[in-house]
C-alpha cells in the first residue's frame, strides 16, 4: 500500500521541524528557488504537515525525515552543493535533497526528467548514487515501517499493575518514566546487561523540549492526543527489549496473562527481512 498523507507522519510531531502552514505563495516561491515544479504527491504530504519526522523509512537506510518548505531547519530550499561537487564524480545540479546529514542525501532528481523527478540516494563520502524510485509516487510505495522486534501490550487497564507484575517475575525495578527523548513517557527497567522499554500508543500530537529556544512559541502548536500507530487501540502499549532478554520478557508477559502480540502482526506496510 505504501505511505500516504494520512499515515506517513510520525506521532508525536517534533514541533521544531514543522514549517508554517503551506500556501500557494510559499510553493511558488520555493519552486522559483529550486528551478523546478515540485511533485504533487510531495505537496499533498506537506499540505497535511509541512515537514518533520516520518514513521516510514527505506529498508536498510536511516531516512527518517521529509523537509518542509519554510524558514526553519530542515527546509527543502536550504541546500548548496558548491562544497560537495568536488567530492563526487557525478553532477549534483538538478538534485533537490529532502533528507540527509551532509554525508548522504535523499533527493528529488530532476537531471533526466525536469518534469517528473525520480528519487535518488546520494552518498557524498563514497561517491555513489543509487536510484530509489522512478517518481515520488513510487518512492511512497516502497516506504515501509520498521517495527524492530517490537511487541504490543493490548487492553492495558492499569500500566502500574502491569509494570509491578513484570517486575516481580523478571526481578527488575522500573525507573521513573522519562518523556524527554520522544515527547511521551518511556518506562524502562534494566536486567543484567539488557533493557526493557514500555511506552504508550496514545501520546501528545506534538512536542518540543523545554530547552528548545522556540519552546514558548511552539508548546501549544498541536494540542490534544493521537495514536503513534492508528491501527492499534488507544489503550495499548509498545513493548521492546534488548535482544538477549527479549524472549524472557515475552515469556514473562505470558506468565502474567498479559495479551501481547508482535507489532508486525497488527500494522501494515512493515519491513520484513
Amino acid at each position: 500500500m505504501g505511505a500516504t498523507a494520512d499515515t506517513i507522519w510520525q506521532v508525536p510531531a517534533y514541533l521544531p521541524y514543522l514549517q508554517p502552514p503551506l500556501t500557494s505563495e510559499v510553493v511558488a516561491a520555493a519552486e522559483a528557488v529550486i528551478g523546478y515544479r515540485l511533485p504533487q504527491e510531495l505537496l499533498s504530504l506537506l499540505a497535511r504537515q509541512n515537514g518533520g519526522y516520518i514513521r516510514y523509512s527505506l529498508p536498510r537506510n536511516v531516512h527518517d525525515t521529509i523537509a518542509g518548505i519554510g524558514p526553519h531547519y530542515p527546509s527543502l530550499t536550504a541546500f548548496d552543493w558548491d562544497e560537495c561537487q568536488e567530492h563526487v564524480s557525478f553532477p549534483l545540479h538538478g538534485l533537490v535533497p529532502f533528507d540527509g546529514d551532509g554525508h548522504w542525501h535523499l533527493c528529488l532528481d530532476y537531471r533526466e526528467n525536469p518534469v517528473t523527478p525520480s528519487v535518488t540516494l546520494v552518498d557524498i563520502e563514497c561517491d555513489r548514487q543509487t536510484e530509489i524510485a522512478r517518481s515520488f509516487a513510487d518512492y511512497l510505495d516502497v516506504l515501509r515501517i520498521d517495527v524492530d522486534d517490537q511487541y504490543v501490550l493490548l487492553a492495558v487497564a492499569d500500566l502500574e499493575d502491569v509494570k509491578s507484575r513484570l517486575a516481580a517475575i523478571l526481578s527488575v525495578a522500573f525507573d521513573p518514566p522519562d518523556a524527554g527523548d520522544h515527547g511521551y513517557p518511556t518506562h524502562r527497567a534494566r536486567q543484567n546487561s539488557g533493557w526493557i522499554w514500555i511506552s504508550p500508543n496514545a501520546v501528545p500530537r506534538g512536542f518540543v523540549r523545554p530547552t528548545d529556544p522556540r519552546y514558548t512559541e511552539l508548546k501549544n502548536l498541536m494540542p490534544g492526543s493521537a495514536s503513534r500507530y492508528p491501527e492499534l487501540p488507544e489503550n495499548s502499549y509498545l513493548l521492546s527489549a534488548s535482544e538477549a532478554i527479549l524472549p524472557a520478557v515475552v515469556d514473562a508477559c505470558a506468565r502474567c496473562r498479559l495479551l501481547v502480540r508482535p507489532l508486525h502482526e497488527l500494522v501494515t506496510d512493515v519491513w520484513v527481512e
